[in-house]
């Protein structure tokens, strides 16, 4: 067989017909091939060596009977619409064995990479089998980077084959069609490469094949981060181009040197040799002159019979990456929007207005209200309503830490800061947060020495975790709440001034539910809805009286306690109607008030009401408002039309 060479207008051609390319447009190696062929005339390829000199190389003929197993790994990697051949060769370039799909291998075996032939340069032309060895180095050549006009279909990825002490045994190869990218085809070549090369090692010492295995699916496993495979003697086996990126390292010229040459800080892992204990998931913060890397690491050692270290495989990832993933987890749902804030009082319309603009801002928000009023409810609200919709809420209720725990779950800490602490440290709300919107709950509880720190924070838009000297930047949309007057706590020194004007940027007065009693019949008929749905009961429908007694009460826990009675109310009931209801013994008697919207309204006119104004809540979408009160569209349609509602359609003006 001869190497047939092609000439169309490729770089290739171009330099092989005497034009010189421009510097670095190519591997040297292939343009230094391409020289020694310039004006040489391809050689008939030798003889096929008999198959008794191939079954004589003991070592090469032991791994290639692994090659069907790797090479059905690789074909669920690559498809199977991609044919795919491995090739083996030894030292001096004769191919040992070829195995693949039939017809792929009997197409290479035509183009002179066949069992037995040659793959040197002078008679195969440009290849990657040729280059690596000549280079001690994985190549790939594909398409026009091949002289022969045979193999300029194929893609060839080859890497060299290394035993005890760096002996070179041979090469392994993988060749696919010049449709598989270079990149894929060479990281899966360097991989069976390496893999072959310490099972040749274990077949020479007869006793470390577990500790290949062991490694190669650690490698496999990890693959997606920074992964390092250090041996006993602290050289790099294996580099990935993940661990090179964060490392600022070149991977291909750091294997075979000492890892700890190659850094400007100690290696972390280099106690695990000794004492053999590796870690998992560890938050790593290096400072150093060239670098500054903050890490999740793990590193597992890999040990002989013995119980010995060989070698310690460590993946990395870094910091932000990781926490992205854990704010995901880590996040407060939210629940609720604008739509879920049921009433159509005056005040509360107020209090929506100015929530739904200030959310369009990055402005720090304090939301001032009594307890049970909604202030999470539009602290949510605010968050989906806004850009930063799509990133992490955490909430955090400044009342229910103690106090010797709030710094820490706020700021967090680093390892070892104080008893109790987690081992590799821990980052606090304001990093979890990052990005996105913390709710601050109570915030007049937070101790006044911590209130400087968040202050600082505030300011400064980073973080300083407890133990640690240098500062996290964070970027955080703060929310804050109180039901207490925060002028008042001020005064009596409760209260840092500098951070109630920091925090009071944008202010929104919540009301409490004895300031929009107008709203109690729409917010019981929905939490009537709701709670009959939850017990599996009828719909519940609730008498005159009893609707006026709930208008005449106070609700000193506002919405919180409306909702929480009218659930028990529900769940005690026998029938479909709450008949009354009776307000609790202590509660104080209803302020005197000059009308009562309910006093002198039939049933019937009640139930216009809660129909008409539920449809003002909802801009006359008939569909949501029959989801809030309960009913069918047919029968809410029915309603209107009996009790003469008019519906404002979609583009019509609103009645002045």
């Amino acid at each position: 067989m001869t190497a047939r060479y092609a000439f169309s207008d490729t770089p290739r051609d171009r330099f092989l017909r005497g034009e010189e390319l421009p510097p670095g447009c190519l591997d040297e190696a292939v343009l230094s091939s391409w020289r020694r062929l310039r004006d040489q005339v391809p050689e008939e390829a030798a003889r096929p060596v008999p198959r008794e000199r191939l079954s004589a190389n003991w070592l090469l003929g032991g791994i290639a009977a692994t090659g069907a197993l790797i090479l059905g790994s690789i074909r669920l990697i690559l498809g199977r619409d991609h044919p795919v051949a491995i090739v083996l060769v030894d030292s001096d370039l004769i191919i040992h064995s070829v195995a693949g799909d039939r017809s792929f291998v009997e197409r290479l075996d035509a183009a002179g990479l066949g069992e037995g032939r040659s793959a040197v340069e002078d008679a195969l032309g440009t290849n990657a089998i040729d280059l690596c060895l000549r280079e001690r180095r994985p190549m790939v050549t594909s398409s026009w980077h091949h002289v022969s006009v045979d193999l300029t279909d194929t893609t060839i990825a080859a890497a060299p084959l290394f035993g005890l002490n760096t002996a070179l045994h041979g090469a392994m190869a993988l060749v696919s069609d010049a449709s598989v990218g270079t990149d894929t085809l060479s990281g899966l070549a360097l991989l069976c490469a390496e893999s072959t090369s310490a099972q040749m090692g274990a077949v020479e010492t007869s006793g470390n094949l577990d500790r290949m295995l062991v490694e190669q699916r650690a490698i496999i496993d990890s693959i997606s981060d920074g992964l390092l495979v250090v041996d006993e003697d602290g050289r790099v086996r294996h580099m990935n181009a993940p661990a090179g990126r964060i490392l600022t390292l070149n991977p291909e010229q750091s294997v075979g040197r000492r890892f700890a040459e190659l850094l400007d800080f100690e290696p972390i892992i280099a106690p695990i040799f000794r004492t053999g204990i590796g870690y998992y998931d560890r938050e790593l913060i290096i400072d150093s002159g060239r670098r500054h890397l903050h890490l999740i690491d793990t590193a597992i050692p890999i040990k002989d019979a013995q119980g010995k270290v060989q070698s310690v495989v460590n993946t990395f990832r870094e910091f932000n990456r990781a926490k992205r993933i854990a704010q995901q987890i880590a996040g407060s749902p939210v629940r609720y929007t604008f739509d879920d804030i049921i009433g159509t009082s005056d005040c509360l319309r107020q209090a929506i207005g100015d929530a739904r603009k200030a959310a369009l801002g990055t402005a720090n928000i304090l939301l001032n209200g009594p307890s049970g009023s909604g202030k999470e409810v539009f602290a949510q609200a605010i968050h989906a309503h806004g850009d930063r919709r799509d990133a992490p809420f955490i909430a955090v209720n400044c009342a229910a830490l103690p106090r010797e725990l709030i710094e820490s779950e706020l700021f967090g800490y680093v390892a070892g800061s104080f008893t109790g602490a987690q081992k590799g440290g821990r980052p606090g709300k304001f990093e979890m947060a990052s990005g996105g919107t913390i709710f601050l709950d109570e915030i007049t509880e937070m101790p006044l020495d911590l209130q400087a720190k968040l202050l600082r924070v505030l300011q400064e838009r980073e973080v300083t975790r407890i133990g640690a000297l240098r500062p996290i930047p964070v970027d955080v949309r703060v929310i804050a709440a109180s039901n207490r007057n925060l002028k008042d706590a001020i005064a009596r020194r409760e209260f840092r001034d500098d951070l109630y004007y920091r925090l009071h940027v944008v202010s929104i007065a919540i009301p409490a539910l004895k300031d929009r009693r107008s709203d109690i019949p729409m917010l019981a008929t929905h939490f009537l809805r709701k709670y009959a749905a939850n017990a599996g009961k009828p719909i519940f429908t609730i008498a005159e009286p009893a609707l006026r007694s709930m208008a005449e009460y106070d609700w000193p826990g506002n919405v919180r306690e409306l909702e929480n009675t009218l659930e028990r109310l529900v769940v005690l009931s026998d029938g479909t109607e709450i008949q009354c209801f009776d307000p609790p013994g202590d509660a104080r008697p209803p302020t005197p008030r000059p009308a009562m919207p309910l006093a002198l309204k039939s049933l019937r006119e009640h139930e216009r009401d809660v129909i008409a104004a539920t449809l003002v809540h909802v801009d006359h979408n008939v569909t949501k408002a029959a989801e809030i009160l309960g009913i069918a569209r047919p029968t809410l349609y029915s309603k209107i039309r009996d009790y003469g509602i008019a519906l404002q359609r979609a583009g019509e003006s609103k009645p002045s």
